[in-house]
Formats: C-alpha cells, structure tokens, sequence
C-alpha cells in the first residue's frame, strides 16, 4: 500500500517513465492529485470544485427558491431590488444556504469592482453633477453604472480597505465571498491609460488578500477578463473563474460567436482548470435548441453551466417576451442594445482616443509573468 503523498507521486513518475502517457492525461492527472491530497485546500474550497449545478440570479430574488434548489452555488445580489432595497441580513443568507437535505451550499455576493452603481450603499448623489476625477463615465451599454479609475486610493477605500467598504459589508452580512465582475474594465481604459491591465492585475490581488483577511476562508470567483488568466499571480489569487457568453451573445443574441473566439476562450479556461479550479459558464439563450445544445458543449468540456435570462431576475429565459424581438434593444447589457454605443477602446476622460499615454496613478505590477502549471498548486500562496 502506499501511505504517503509523496511515495504515491513516485509510483506515479516511474509508471509515467516505465509506459507512454499523453501530456493531456498527466495533466489531468496533476490536476485530480492536487484537489484530491493538497491539504491546503479549505472546506469552502474543496465545496465549491465539487460544484455541479449554480444559479445566479441578482433581481427579484426569491430566498425559498435558492433554498429548495439543486444548486451547489448562488450568485446573487448583496441586497434586495426595488425601492425599498436594503441588504440580505445574515439570516437570510444562511437560509439560502441551507439545501433540502440539511447540507450546505455557497453562497456568493455579486461585487463589481469596475464600475460605481448609483444604487449602491456607497453611492453619493452629489457626484451625478460634481464627479470626482475617479469616476470616469457612465457605461453607455449599462445605464447608472459608471466606469472609475479603480487604482484610485478613493476608490479602494469605498471598495475593500476602508473601515465600512462594501467588501466588509458582504462578508459581514454572511456570504462565502464574492463573485467579481468587470474585472475587463481596463479594456475599456487602456487607450487613455496603457497601464490598466497591470493595475488590474494588482488590484485584484490587494482585494483578495483583505477579502482573507476579514474571512480567512473567503472565496473569489472572477467573471470573465479570461486574459488575465496568463498571468500565475492571478490565477492563484482567484479560486475560480466565470465566463459570461463562451459560445453564443457577442454577436447578437443567440447568435454563434466566432470559432477563433471559442477557441481562445477555451484554451485561457484551461489555463485555471488545470489546476483543479472550477470554470462556470453563463449562456444567455432563449431557444430551448440552443440551451441544449450550449449545455452538453459546456459539459463535454468539464465546465458548470447556467442559462439564465441576461436581465438575470429569474424569469424563464424560454418564455418570449411580450415585446417580442424589439425588447432586446431596450434591455441594458444586451449586444442590440449596446450597438449604438462607441467603441469600448475610445472610452477617455478627456480628449481623443489618440491621446493614449501612461498614467502616474497606475502602478505596474512586478514579477507578473506566465510560469509553467506545474508550480499551480491548489490554494498555494504566491
């Protein structure tokens, strides 16, 4: 019998040495070895690779449904929608973490971190008419979210190091952690501010740590901004990743996006998947055809899908709207209703595009380079 990690990792090497094995398959094994025995890993971690089936509902959430759900993890808002809005109390958290069987799911809290939304706790009306330098613009494509130079002092403050930050907040309120979007606004910036990318990189990395530090065991989950994935700092950093519209939606909804597309999302995917981390995929279709389809492509390639409507206020995304086809340009986030937006990469705070330069306030980040998966061990500190 072997009886360590060690002498069954030697057993390994001289079957590896003694048999042709296919790089893919040492791999995957690497990967199944690491989640199985690297002691590391906490409870909420080992939970949330073990994940089958999500949801991720931000309005009109109904607590009893998360509760009665098959969903091994939930996304969902910090607080309820609507004009009496107010944040979840730690009870109701807990509710929607308790499953059926008496057993626990995780529970995560949407957090963007790229854009200040006016119905945030944090949001001060003043800066509607009086923006501070930070705030850069409203986001044509998401009405009342405005895209902010997230390196600024002011804005970390508001986000995770300030003595009431929103980060705290959350976790104070109960959630597992957080679920990060527009992490990818530094595409939106990196034509004024050519340094936005490494200034992400950093920032992310400074929220996690305070994220631990508040809640040891704090999970931080990634939406999109698959790039990044190059970089091994940020894959350890991160204990999973989510990407919104992997096969359909860049084009037009329900429309299939570019092979080349597919192709180099999957390969960043696999960047983090090979190290045990999870991959949640987010498809937003309305053809009962299509969501079948996305889902077994999402499965064939070890992925967790979830097909909800892109409004994400839980209803029935094969129900057609009433307004038929003509609601999708008036649905925020959606491709019709952003084609009347400018380029992504013009977004300035003063001048024209061709004005691109570095900026004092972003810092670069050292010692951000790809590194071989091997050194990729489950929950190890970089």
């Amino acid at each position: 019998m072997i009886k360590s990690i060690t002498g069954f990792m030697t057993f390994i090497g001289r079957t590896v040495r003694a048999r042709p094995v296919a790089a893919g398959s040492v791999a995957l094994l690497v990967a199944v070895l690491g989640f199985m025995f690297w002691p590391g890993l906490t409870d909420a971690q080992r939970a949330l690779r073990r994940a089958r089936v999500w949801d991720y509902q931000l309005q009109n959430a109904n607590l009893d449904r998360f509760a009665g759900s098959a969903a091994d993890v939930v996304v969902m808002d910090y607080a309820t929608t609507g004009k009496d809005a107010r944040p979840y109390t730690k009870a109701e958290v807990d509710r929607v973490r308790r499953r059926p069987d008496g057993g626990k799911r995780i529970v995560l809290a949407y957090f963007s971190i790229g854009e200040a939304e006016e119905y945030r706790p944090y949001w001060n009306t003043a800066w509607k008419t009086a923006k501070p330098d930070w705030i850069v613009e409203e986001n044509c494509r998401w009405p009342r979210n405005h895209i902010i130079k997230f390196w600024s002092d002011e804005w970390k403050d508001i986000i995770f190091r300030g003595k009431d930050a929103y980060l705290k907040r959350i976790l104070a309120a109960g959630f597992d952690g957080v679920y990060l979007d527009r992490i990818d606004v530094y595409s939106d910036l990196e034509a004024r501010f050519p340094q936005a990318k490494d200034g992400m990189l950093g920032f992310i990395r400074e929220l996690a740590a305070a994220a631990r530090a508040e809640k040891s065991d704090a999970l931080i989950v990634a939406q999109n901004a698959e790039d990044l994935l190059d970089y091994w700092r940020y894959r350890w950093a991160i204990d999973a990743v989510a990407k919104e519209d992997l096969f359909y939606g860049v084009g037009g909804s329900g429309v299939r996006n570019e092979k080349s597309m597919i192709d180099w999302s999957v390969e960043q995917l696999k960047k983090l998947a090979s190290s045990g981390k999870p991959i949640f995929i987010v498809e937003y279709l309305s053809s009962p055809e299509l969501v079948d389809k996305a889902r077994a492509e999402v499965k064939a390639a070890g992925m967790i899908g979830t097909f909800p409507t892109r409004a994400l206020d839980g209803r029935d995304p094969l129900v057609p709207d009433a307004a038929g086809a003509d609601a999708l340009k008036t649905q925020a986030g959606t491709p019709e209703f952003g084609a009347h937006c400018k380029d992504a990469a013009a977004v300035t705070t003063a001048g024209s595009p061709g004005e691109a330069k570095p900026h004092p306030e972003v810092k670069p980040v050292p010692d951000v380079t790809a590194t071989p998966e091997v050194q990729l061990l489950p929950n190890a500190k970089p």
